[in-house]
């Protein structure tokens, strides 16, 4: 798309910066809002034990969107050296990696924690009240995985020339969460379910979103898979700046964790008060 290519090479760099800073700085409030609406809704049910149980899930869920980061950072910084070498076949390879990269580490993420369920309850500090709530809840976000890393992923590469269509998408999924969570958390009564299921939906409409964005041919990049590759140094180029970007978020959500470990000796209602007001931080953060 000959807009994306000139907003590299002929637009002032302050222009260039502005341009692409503020989608990007909207589409990261949005995911904060996207991640608020949850414990919104599920606090309208006056169950504090749903509220710990979501606080509790949190930082798993956090996690696989870091492990989505890993492409989504390392990718989208792939690509603008690439594009700006002018090697856009490079490019190519760089994003049909990254696409089919995070759905397959998705799958196989999806697929252990499905398995370690328990193990995973167990270190998330999940008490005898809110395991089942928490199982629920994580159980739904699992078996999603490859629908988070994707849409992590991908609204991340399209900020490279597209920042409006990632805002786009990332605003298609928050939109579609908070109207299903009323839904499906107060008016079908399904709790922690409810809340899991509209946060997956909302995953998938992005999914969705950017993929017709592709098939539609709007984008410098692609997605077929017969620009899939890994050597030539595009894993190494995409892992070695991801890794460093996702750890970062990773350690978090571990200190996160052990945070809840500590505060469930005195009880579930403080593990659901820090959940919120964790929310809250993330807003400022």
């Amino acid at each position: 798309m000959k807009t994306n290519t000139d907003l590299f090479e002929k637009v002032p760099v302050p222009k260039a910066v502005a341009t692409m800073a503020v989608p990007t700085m909207i589409s990261m409030l949005v995911v904060v809002i996207y991640n608020m609406a949850d414990t919104f809704f599920i606090g309208q049910t006056q169950d504090p034990l749903q509220v710990a149980a979501v606080s509790l899930a949190t930082p798993v869920f956090m996690i696989f969107m870091a492990l989505g980061n890993l492409f989504g950072i390392g990718g989208s910084s792939a690509i603008s050296r690439a594009l700006g070498e002018k090697h856009k076949e490079r490019a190519w390879h760089i994003s049909s990696f990254c696409c089919y990269g995070a759905l397959g580490l998705g799958v196989i993420v999806a697929i252990f924690s499905v398995l370690g369920m328990e193990v995973i309850l167990r270190l998330i500090g999940a008490s005898e009240n809110t395991i089942g709530f928490a199982r629920k809840y994580l159980l739904i976000i699992s078996i999603g995985a490859p629908t988070i890393l994707f849409s992590t992923a991908f609204a991340n590469i399209l900020r490279e020339g597209a920042a409006r269509e990632s805002m786009v998408g990332n605003l298609l999924g928050t939109i579609v969460n908070i109207v299903l969570d009323p839904v499906m958390i107060l008016m079908l009564g399904w709790g922690v379910t409810g809340a899991a299921l509209a946060t997956i939906i909302g995953n998938i409409a992005a999914c969705l979103f950017y993929l017709q964005y592709f098939l539609r041919k709007k984008s410098t990049l692609t997605i077929s898979l017969k620009y899939f590759k890994i050597g030539g140094g595009i894993a190494r180029g995409v892992v070695a700046i991801g890794i460093p970007a996702s750890l970062n978020n990773i350690l978090m959500s571990f200190a996160n964790i052990v945070l809840n470990q500590a505060l469930v000796g005195y009880g579930d209602t403080p593990v659901a008060a820090m959940g919120v007001a964790m929310k809250s931080n993330m807003l400022v953060v």
